[in-house]
């Protein structure tokens, strides 16, 4: 998935206008977008003019704003000084679990942030430091039967890849969750997010082998498995979730799978 933070020098500067552009061109080339603003002052949570409901409109979203613009105070003010006149406290955690869920089905994420870069969110923290969050791997939590499965498939001598729709800085994120892979491909680099078929290339490319000795395991039916498949490649479904009997739902059996 891309990730992209909009922030400016102050507030009223068009971060909600570039946003919602954004938003627009994205969505014509096919993606799947979300775009959300998680904190919000000076409005009403009822308001269908504010912004994190104009960036849902733009972006067709169906979810409700409670996921996509949760927090919101009245006062025009820096978040810290809204939330202390609110007698409320801002919880990062659970804006860090709004991010995480509206990053759920989609290829593009979009996040506004609320006044100017260091405009304080808390005492300690400013959006500036919200941004770079996402930057490093502390970010992210390997699922615990990854690094297993990682590692035995290498054992097996196969060459291993990420293929994502991200930005330049997935192979710094993969380094610090400790994943060692042969080939790291993603679509700001490319040109090109999944479903195309330009990523897959580049992955085979990358990899060192012919589409069609590709294997992509992925948990989006149309960016995974039918983009991958479109392209001559293999692909798996994993389903953690479990709801599709042939799909996987953890990685262990992967290695039987793939044969």
């Amino acid at each position: 998935m891309i990730r992209i933070g909009i922030t400016g020098t102050d507030t009223g500067v068009g971060k909600t206008l570039v946003g919602c552009g954004l938003a627009r061109a994205l969505a014509r080339r096919g993606l799947r977008v979300t775009a959300m603003k998680p904190i919000e002052t000076g409005v009403a949570a009822a308001d269908p003019l504010r912004d994190g409901a104009r960036l849902a409109r733009t972006a067709n979203e169906t979810r409700p704003l409670s996921l996509l613009a949760p927090l919101t105070l009245a006062d025009p003010l820096a978040p810290l000084v809204a939330a202390r006149r609110a007698g409320v406290a801002v919880d990062l955690d659970a804006l860090d679990e709004a991010i995480r869920s509206a990053g759920i089905d989609t290829d593009v994420l979009i996040v506004e942030g609320a006044g100017g870069l260091l405009v304080p969110i808390t005492e300690r923290v400013s959006f500036d430091a919200l941004f770079a969050h996402y930057a490093t791997a502390d970010a992210w939590t390997l699922f615990p039967d990854v690094p297993p499965t990682l590692r035995a498939l290498h054992d097996r001598g196969l060459r291993l890849g990420v293929v994502s729709n991200f930005d330049g800085r997935l192979p710094s994120i993969l380094d610090g969750l400790g994943l060692d892979v042969d080939a790291v491909v993603w679509s700001t680099r490319t040109g090109a997010a999944k479903p195309a078929r330009a990523i897959f290339e580049a992955a085979a490319a990358a990899l060192g082998v012919p589409l069609a000795e590709l294997c992509h395991v992925g948990d989006d039916r149309d960016a995974d498995v039918r983009g991958a498949e479109a392209a001559g490649a293999r692909a798996i479904h994993l389903d953690r979730s479990g709801a599709s009997a042939e799909s996987l739902t953890t990685l262990v059996a992967l290695g039987d799978r793939i044969g």
